[in-house]
């Protein structure tokens, strides 16, 4: 069984976002299953290299990636927000409701949080 963890949260709940990245991880690490994450709307803020709580994202991020998590972003939610790439923890960019419908198309568990 392959998981997307799809986050939506963003800067009004930095720690509720934590939480749910650090339970992504451990959901590889337990499960051993693909596990795939997407930020969408607010939840791409996370990935934002350039705010205060940066360096704690980054560093879940990146223990997120050598964990095997495939690390994605909305590009609409990047554009709606004003956000370029180069402000941003590397991620797969993709269209957010494309990359949903897909992962169920193919059996993928979705979470969203």
């Amino acid at each position: 069984m392959s998981i997307l963890v799809v986050l939506t949260t963003g800067k009004e709940a930095f720690v509720r976002a934590n939480a749910i990245m650090q339970m992504t991880l451990m959901i590889r690490k337990t499960s051993g299953q693909p596990v795939e994450f997407l930020a969408l709307g607010p939840g791409v803020e996370v990935f934002r290299s350039n705010q205060k709580n940066s360096p704690q994202f980054g560093q879940m991020l990146e223990q997120m990636k050598e964990a095997g998590i495939t690390l994605a972003v909305c590009e609409m939610s990047l554009e709606n927000l004003g956000l370029t790439r180069d402000q941003m923890f590397e991620a797969n960019i993709v269209r957010g409701g494309v990359e949903v419908a897909q992962r169920i198309q193919e059996g993928y568990t979705v979470l969203t949080f």
